[in-house]
């Protein structure tokens, strides 16, 4: 017999190509991961000052011109930062709460009247805030740091090389202290807003307790899927009964991963903000996944287990990353509807933002998914014969 007559020999080329691309595919995101339309608050509380000569003069608006006129596009290409004005440094600490913004920068009321101190003997410093938004992404947030440092470096250097110029013109000395001041003409400080805090990944604990969750759903589901095939009738209130004690055992299972996941990374050395919050969040996620992947192999199959496992693989690389960062495919077509990512956005808030187990929008639609998988996993009772008989052939 000639294998190059089979079937499965001719097609082993096209399959093993088409895998190949698809896996490829999680490659994606982190290839020159660059930021566009990283959005970053500005706050300008700038009160400005009277100069005899030319009237109300405010530094801070001047500042904010500035960056806006940098940061627009060029060449149609996206920004690294879209800067957001907000008004207070009251709002914008409600927003960075809110999820808002990975960080704001803060020019302090007496920018201008410190600027002008600068050319006098006895001049201050400018102090300007940084506010970094740790718990919103470890990584988003270290990257909009690191280019508000560099912004103020920038803005450092060029107050630094202005005063000094126009001290050289009209002084043939100055002071110890005007040279200390001088060096260095704006203290930044920093505050970590929402901080991750330690033992917890880097910031990366909700993606680390979501996978294996995740993986244990899908394997949970296709166990109950190959038991309930062996127990199912052709009477409609029987497979209805079935699917009862398959949403029950569901429930069982829900409790048992959400509460031994959690003791785990009790146990692993996870700083957890509160056990019980986080064990009744990863119960009630767990069930919704397990009931999602069950109701879509109670219509198409044993076949419904390679879409949950490409999921699997295409969230892995996507759920950690701040979605400024992804291309436009991965941010799109991928990173907007996985359901790892709403699990790992929801045990986020718990983590970082003291949200606790709350109704916030991440876990408004994972208990959509639950909902919506329930009413197809019930539905799927009243299937067809013929809808049987075709899913019996694909296990």
């Amino acid at each position: 017999m000639n294998l190059f007559k089979q079937k499965q020999a001719i097609l082993a080329p096209i399959l093993v190509l088409v895998v190949a691309i698809i896996f490829s595919l999680t490659l994606a995101s982190s290839v020159n991961p660059t930021p566009k339309n990283l959005p970053i608050a500005i706050v300008n509380e700038d009160q400005g000052i009277q100069v005899p000569s030319k009237g109300t003069v405010n530094i801070g608006q001047m500042m904010v011109s500035k960056i806006n006129e940098l940061s627009k596009p060029k060449n149609d290409e996206k920004p690294a930062i879209k800067w957001i004005q907000v008004s207070s440094e009251e709002n914008v600490r409600k927003g960075l709460n809110n999820q808002k913004y990975y960080a704001a920068l803060i020019l302090p009321k007496d920018l201008s009247k410190n600027q002008a101190s600068l050319k006098t003997a006895n001049p201050s410093p400018i102090s300007i805030k940084i506010l970094v938004n740790q718990g919103k992404n470890a990584n988003g947030s270290a990257m909009a740091s690191q280019m508000l440092s560099h912004l103020v470096e920038n803005l450092n250097l060029t107050i630094h090389t202005e005063i000094f110029n126009e001290l050289k013109k009209s002084v043939s000395s100055i002071s110890v202290n005007q040279a200390e001041v001088l060096a260095n003409p704006i203290i930044t400080k920093v505050e970590n807003v929402n901080a991750i805090g330690t033992h917890t990944a880097n910031g990366n604990a909700p993606v680390s307790l979501i996978t294996p969750l995740w993986m244990s759903s899908l394997i949970g589901a296709v166990i109950v899927f190959l038991a309930k095939k062996k127990t199912e009738t052709s009477n409609s209130i029987s497979k209805i009964k079935v699917i009862f004690e398959q949403l029950l055992l569901g429930v069982v299972l829900s409790f048992l991963i959400g509460f031994g996941i959690t003791l785990m990374a009790k146990w692993i050395g996870f700083t957890l903000p509160t056990f019980l919050d986080v064990a009744l969040y990863l119960t009630i996620t767990y069930f919704c996944f397990h009931i999602l992947i069950s109701a879509v192999m109670s219509w198409i199959g044993f076949g419904g287990v390679a879409i949950f496992a490409l999921i699997f693989f295409f969230s892995g690389s996507l759920i950690g990353m701040p979605k400024e960062l992804l291309p436009t495919f991965s941010k799109d077509w991928i990173y907007s509807w996985i359901p790892m990512r709403f699990g790992a956005d929801g045990l986020r808030e718990i983590f970082y933002f003291d949200k606790g187990l709350s109704m916030s929008h991440s876990m408004n639609m994972i208990i959509w998914i639950g909902i919506i998988s329930v009413v197809l996993l019930i539905l799927s009772a009243f299937k067809s014969k013929k809808e049987k008989v075709h899913q019996t052939l694909n296990v």
